[in-house]
């Protein structure tokens, strides 16, 4: 069996301190926007703080603890504000658990997607019968990835025909007045870039992914690319002494920064944000041309 991706990367969700903090944050340095409010409602207030901002048509998710027990609150205390996740429907979540948990992944977090009112939210003859409303898993694949996986399975038949949840890169989107043009990758700091795309390329299925590319080395670092439905992530390992280092040796493999791409003539020059401290991970602005980007 392999993981077999139902959608584009749902979340990218960042434990944070500040909830509202990190959403201003955003919204002042790229223009990031609420997305998924109608979801946001339903879910936040419970164990968590949590909202959604859109940004380079993709999802993210801030979320703070309201219980010291939850995993949110664990990763502030390992290691501060940071990416913990990122989240995808998948085909069989039950399975998908198995497969990890032979692979040495703890389930951090698991719950049972509850009936209500889907017809309603999804659309009509759009939402899967209660009985085929599926589990969902956190698990602990840092290990593995360099991240932790969320997932469980898609309540609705056909993503474009509803406007509860966006996906990154998934059309229909509502419209935001970001500065950017798109989220162009992930940056994930590890410690070896073959066993993590290597664990990718052997437990996630060939038709919803790349394969490795992009090689660089030179003497400070190696990174290599592997895209998940769309979604570029930039595999990055120091090879010399210096911050990245110090940072992998301080809290381990992360995603560590967002990479946008923005038109120059909306007047965002090309920059690097320092925000882990408030957003969980730092921001990086390029000026590249629109590319058709591998796994979309």
């Amino acid at each position: 069996m392999t993981i077999r991706l139902e959608s584009n990367c749902l979340q990218i969700e960042s434990a944070v301190r500040d909830v509202p903090a990190a959403c201003a944050a955003f919204e002042e340095i790229l223009g990031a926007g609420p997305i998924e409010q109608e979801l946001v409602r339903r879910i936040s207030g419970v164990v968590l703080d949590i909202d959604h901002r859109g940004c380079g048509d993709a999802m993210f998710q801030f979320c703070s603890p309201l219980v010291d027990t939850i995993f949110t609150a664990e990763e502030l205390r390992r290691v501060g504000p940071s990416v913990t996740n990122l989240t995808f429907f998948v085909a069989d979540a039950a399975g998908t658990r198995d497969l990890l948990a032979a692979e040495g992944a703890a389930t951090r977090m698991a719950w049972q997607t509850m009936p209500g009112s889907w017809q309603q939210l999804l659309g009509p003859g759009n939402a899967k019968p209660d009985e085929d409303l599926a589990p969902g898993f956190f698990m602990g694949t840092r290990h593995l990835f360099g991240f932790d996986f969320e997932f469980s399975e898609a309540p609705w038949y056909d993503v474009a025909a509803q406007s509860y949840m966006h996906p990154a890169f998934t059309y229909p989107r509502p419209a935001i007045a970001d500065k950017v043009r798109r989220l162009e990758r992930l940056r994930v700091l590890v410690d070896d870039i073959g066993h993590y795309t290597g664990n990718l390329l052997r437990l996630v299925d060939a038709g919803d992914r790349t394969g490795v590319y992009a090689h660089r080395e030179d003497e400070a670092v190696r990174s290599a690319r592997i895209a998940l439905r769309g979604l570029e992530l930039e595999y990055v390992q120091p090879l010399a002494a210096g911050p990245l280092r110090d940072r992998l040796a301080e809290r381990g493999p992360a995603v560590t920064t967002a990479v946008f791409s923005a038109d120059p003539a909306a007047g965002l020059p090309p920059a690097a944000f320092a925000t882990t401290g408030i957003l969980g991970f730092d921001i990086e602005v390029e000026h590249e041309p629109a590319v058709t980007h591998p796994g979309e």
